[in-house]
């Protein structure tokens, strides 16, 4: 009941609640019904109780609980509902991903993570990560080992930072950690697992993965250590030899020293190899993987004999060309069956379970990986990931498939996601989205209108209808002169935006309404403010009138998303700030905490990370990404053109700004409604066309809607014949690594003079492949060569030019891409002139 009084207040008093037996197939499931001025609702588990009273909720009241907001205007009189029974097909509902606990959760208070545990609840969550406090307890250890407090210190990194800590990938980036963190993060866990544990939840909290200080082996002599590959350009991190035998004394020491000051659930995460490939010698190697997953393993039921180990899968997804199977079977080989559950971690991407069969046999958990580095740009192939997730439950070879699951970097960014992956969960059939989004949109704003519909139909057919996850929009970039626009569908926004903004004065006391109109809005803004900075730096060389006024008009743009940004707390850097100063105790300690924050959403830390984290946010805009812009514009211009440019040393200028503790440049906020008005009216003419800014060729060419193939596999909606469907920002994204080759089928034998390739143009990379031609499809011909291309892709693409040939096949082979191991082709245009 303290759920639904702090959701709904003195409403919760008409609930009669009733908790029934456990089901004998351990499912959930829950009955709902009101008549009278009275819901009843009856569960299995306080969790199920609380699901099937938010159902009554959202769909009778109109009410939807989210995480910056709430719309609970509930009617005087509780309508009527028909009876209703829902059985869960999930034993499991998987809740944060390791990283959440840095990009999302690092600075909340009680308060905050009791709101949190409270969505848990109403959405049916039962499995959450529960990962505070565990410093204190390997002080403890480290101490019983001799360990000084100085080099555990050197151990820890800052707040910020922890989830890349626990996994194993640094060591003291941030610090040195506080110990007022150290203790307050205990009293706040005990919080959090009491209200977990009170509703029936499964925390899952932190084991041992081998990973100690630098210098444990000179307090405890005798004991090997190595190192994995290090990560992200940081420091190697030190593994305990998982032959040794000090390697399952440490997690047994830990595990039981946590089970005296937090208790258990008999679940512990233990991820090892984190983006980081074992260094076992290939004569022992499989030997080697087998002792680590049983050292692993034993450190857990030495200390808990009815432990469960929980491991995130990233490593068999983001590694995979590591990860064979031989070497994952080996990995789990000494776990008994039963003991081990893995967390697929991007199943909608990449499936790990239908490639690996140790995964499948021993357990696993589907999980739907929609944001990294909390990105709050809008993004989400909703359809794509309703049906994607249906099929995987109904799919009969699926194994022991235990659940589902949320594993986001990060929270408080596109809720309609996570309403709809949260009702998966509790179904087995089929989500038509386009029929789903009316309750979605009914429940959020307490009603609809035609203008709320139609918004939300753009919105469907343009964010909504993609998965932009790893895309990163140009102005939130380091300033380079490639730079491309990211991928936004700008005419169906700014339709959307006008939409919603007609409907500001209905609905101006409900936040969700309002923080829906903010995020459109600085979406559209963003995908204009991308389109006049590529302008700009493409026209400054030849056309200096065309450079001043795209120039302008980005500054411009930027200052006014900073406007609306402000208008919500969550979307200000000053918010983060404020929660992250909270923290410290001393001036030299809140500063410590700034500090953290201010790395976190910019630089990040090392060489390769920076911007992988920043938002969209008022202050972050104005005070660091637009001054970085000036940086990069002043040069150009004292240059006098794009070949004479002498880069400024951003990164110098980054790292001093993370160190200021001044009040970020931020706008002050103002009623939504008009602002975004004036702004309809001052950008809503610029239809965002970057074609006819430059003069691009829009030619398609001749493949459009050609059949294809490719070499076999692809990651999660990326069917290769988005390739030649004519767009440039859908595309095929190949299962990796590469090489990897799509064929194109022109019908019959025709000339062919040249060919225009789109790989992804998100954020500089640049990509090797080769164009081959045939007229039977056995005997090739290679008409092109970028094995050795260093040019940054961009939404200009790449042309190459032949001399006429006669062709009915075009082959293109992707072979490397700078960034990362993905295989990644937006869009071939194949020409006959």
């Amino acid at each position: 009941m303290g759920v639904l009084r702090r959701t709904i207040g003195r409403s919760a008093e008409g609930f009669d609640l009733t908790l029934l037996p456990k089901r004998a197939d351990g499912l959930d499931a829950f009955t709902v019904e009101a008549k009278n001025g009275r819901v009843a609702v009856a569960g299995t588990s306080a969790v199920a109780i609380c699901r099937g009273a938010y159902e009554y909720l959202r769909d009778a009241c109109h009410v939807q609980v989210n995480w910056s907001g709430s719309n609970v205007a509930m009617p005087g009189r509780l309508p009527d509902y028909a009876r209703r029974t829902v059985v869960c097909p999930n034993q499991y509902r998987h809740y944060f991903n390791i990283c959440t606990f840095g990009y999302s959760a690092v600075w909340w208070d009680w308060k905050r993570w009791q709101h949190e545990v409270d969505w848990m609840a109403l959405h049916g969550i039962n499995m959450p990560l529960a990962l505070n406090g565990q410093e204190k307890i390997w002080q403890r250890v480290f101490r019983s080992y001799g360990l000084p407090d100085s080099s555990i210190s050197r151990f820890f990194s800052g707040p910020a930072f922890l989830p890349w800590h626990w996994m194993g990938n640094l060591n003291e980036h941030g610090g040195p950690m506080p110990q007022s963190w150290i203790d307050g993060q205990v009293a706040l866990q005990k919080k959090i697992l009491k209200q977990e544990r009170e509703l029936g939840m499964t925390p899952v909290v932190s084991g041992f993965s081998g990973f100690v200080p630098v210098d444990f082996d000179k307090y405890q002599p005798g004991v090997k250590l190595s190192s994995p590959t290090a990560w992200a350009g940081f420091a190697p991190t030190t593994f305990v030899d998982v032959r040794n035998p000090k390697f399952v004394e440490i997690g047994k020491r830990y595990i039981t020293e946590y089970r005296k000051e937090f208790g258990t659930d008999h679940f512990y995460l233990c991820d090892t190899f984190n983006e980081q490939n074992p260094q076992f010698s290939p004569e022992t190697e499989k030997e080697d993987l087998a002792a680590c997953g049983r050292s692993v393993y034993e450190s857990i039921r030495q200390a808990d004999p009815q432990g469960t180990w929980i491991m995130q899968g990233w490593l068999f997804y983001n590694a995979r060309d590591y990860w064979t199977v031989p070497r994952v079977n080996a990995l789990v080989s000494q776990v008994p069956k039963g003991r081990m559950v893995v967390l697929d971690l991007a199943t909608s991407e990449y499936p790990v379970w239908k490639h690996q069969p140790a995964v499948r046999e021993n357990g696993w958990i589907y999980n739907t990986l929609h944001n990294y580095g909390q990105s709050t740009g809008l993004f989400g192939a909703l359809q794509y990931y309703a049906d994607h997730a249906t099929d995987d439950l109904n799919d009969p070879t699926h194994g022991r498939m235990l659940g589902m699951g949320l594993t986001m970097e990060g929270i408080d960014q596109n809720p309609v996601v996570y309403e709809l992956m949260t009702d998966l969960m509790w179904r087995r059939d089929r989500i038509n989205v386009k029929r789903w989004i009316g309750g979605y949109a009914r429940s959020r704003y307490g009603g609809e209108t035609n203008s709320t519909r139609a918004a939300w139909s753009y919105l469907l057919d343009s964010v909504y209808n993609k998965d932009a996850s790893w895309a990163r929009a140009a102005w939130r970039q380091r300033p380079n002169l490639g730079v491309s626009p990211g991928i936004y569908d700008i005419p169906s926004v700014r339709f959307a935006t006008v939409m919603l903004d007609s409907e500001a004065e209905r609905y101006a006391k409900n936040p969700l309404f309002e923080r829906d109109l903010v995020d459109v809005a600085k979406t559209w803004l963003g995908g204009l403010a991308d389109v006049h900075l590529v302008a700009a730096v493409a026209s400054f060389d030849d056309d200096k009138a065309g450079y001043e006024k795209h120039k302008t008009i980005f500054f411009d743009l930027l200052h006014d998303m900073d406007r609306v940004m402000a208008v919500r707390p969550e979307h200000r850097l000053s918010t983060w700030i404020r929660d992250a100063r909270s923290w410290g105790r001393t001036p030299e300690e809140k500063d410590r905490m700034e500090w953290n924050a201010r790395m976190q959403v910019t630089i990040w830390g090392g060489p390769v990370l920076y911007d992988y984290a920043n938002k969209e946010w008022a202050g972050l805009n104005e005070d660091f990404l637009r001054q970085r812009w000036q940086l990069f514009f002043d040069a150009l211009e004292k240059g006098g053109s794009t070949g004479k440019l002498k880069a400024p040393d951003y990164a110098k200028w980054e790292e001093a700004w993370t160190r200021q503790t001044n009040a970020p440049r931020e706008s002050k906020p103002e009623p939504v409604g008009p602002m975004v008005r004036e702004m309809i009216h001052k950008y809503g003419g610029d239809d965002g066309d970057l074609a006819k800014l430059l003069g691009l060729n829009t030619d398609p060419g001749i493949a459009v809607g050609a059949k294809v193939r490719d070499s076999g596999g692809t990651e999660g909606n990326a069917r290769p014949e988005l390739a030649v469907d004519g767009h440039i920002d859908t595309g095929y994204w190949a299962a990796s690594p590469a090489p990897r080759w799509l064929e194109i089928d022109l019908g019959h034998v025709r000339p062919t003079t040249g060919a225009r390739i789109f790989p992804y143009y998100g954020d500089g990379r640049s990509y090797l492949y080769r164009i081959e031609v045939s007229e039977d499809g056995q005997n090739w011909r290679t008409v092109a060569d970028a094995s050795a291309n260093e040019l940054s892709a961009t939404i200009r693409g790449h042309g190459h030019k032949w001399p006429s040939t006669p062709t009915r096949f075009l082959r293109v082979t992707m072979l490397h891409n700078s960034a990362n191991v993905g295989v990644h082709l937006y869009e071939v245009r194949v020409f006959d002139n």
